[in-house]
């Protein structure tokens, strides 16, 4: 559930290259082999008590579960800067939750669990989970087809690498819209079928409209869009799509499964 949930994480929208990111409220509908599921999830993004400063929310909830992650954080030449990070699981008998208070000078992390409490150094740059993709919106408008980022949950700091493998032109709440096929890159899986797909749309700023999480040839999850509030697509910056066609015809070995 946290694995799918990540992908949930990785959603975002703001204006390229602004000094501002814009406000937007977007929801989402979980399915499970192509059968829908009753949980939905709202994310929202809003300004934040200070200068540059924002929060985002995550919320995907149901009858059985729900999960809540939140990230106030700092946006300045293109690169979210965390000072507090928030998640939070009930379900299923059980509640789990991260309470991460980020400082910068030097580069540390405060970590509060159900069960523990620590502190460990972190590499600078390093985001929480909930703001990875933010970072990509910024490559990907400028023609790169991959990029990698560093991020912290509790005690355990990964690198994320993604990278462009295709495109496509999916319907959406707004209408068809062009998108970039993004995968994130697996190292030493043991699960060879495991992947996880993003479509992003550069008319959305590369918001991702629509994520799926193969776990095995019986289990595929999607991730829906289904209801947008926030800045109108900008036709203008389809053309973004163009200059990475030649970067993003898929290779060899990664070719986008179909379905």
């Amino acid at each position: 559930m946290r694995l799918f949930f990540l992908c949930l994480t990785l959603i975002f929208s703001s204006l390229v290259h602004a000094d501002t990111l814009a406000p937007f409220a977007a929801e989402f509908r979980i399915y499970v082999n192509k059968l829908p599921t009753p949980v939905k999830a709202d994310l929202v993004l809003e300004p934040a008590e200070g200068k540059d400063s924002y929060h985002m929310l995550l919320k995907a909830s149901s009858f059985l579960l729900t999960n809540t992650e939140e990230s106030f954080f700092e946006w300045r030449d293109c690169q979210p800067r965390t000072s507090r990070y928030l998640h939070e699981f009930e379900g299923f008998g059980q509640h789990r939750y991260h309470r991460m208070n980020f400082q910068w000078a030097p580069p540390r992390v405060h970590n509060v669990s159900e069960d523990d409490k620590e502190s460990l150094d972190i590499p600078d740059n390093t985001l929480d989970e909930l703001t990875i993709l933010l970072r990509g919106r910024c490559v990907f408008s400028e023609g790169a087809d991959q990029y990698s980022v560093t991020s912290v949950y509790g005690d355990r700091i990964r690198t994320h690498r993604f990278a462009v493998i295709g495109r496509e032109t999916i319907k959406t709440p707004l209408g068809k819209l062009d998108t970039l096929l993004v995968e994130k890159k697996r190292e030493g899986d043991s699960k060879k079928k495991r992947r996880t797909l993003f479509w992003v749309a550069p008319s959305l700023d590369y918001m991702v409209v629509k994520a799926k999480h193969i776990e095995s040839t019986f289990l595929k999850a999607e991730l829906i869009m289904t209801d947008y509030s926030g800045p109108d697509p900008d036709t203008a910056a389809t053309q973004a799509v163009s200059n990475q066609e030649e970067s993003a015809r898929p290779a060899s070995g990664l070719t986008p499964e179909a379905g």
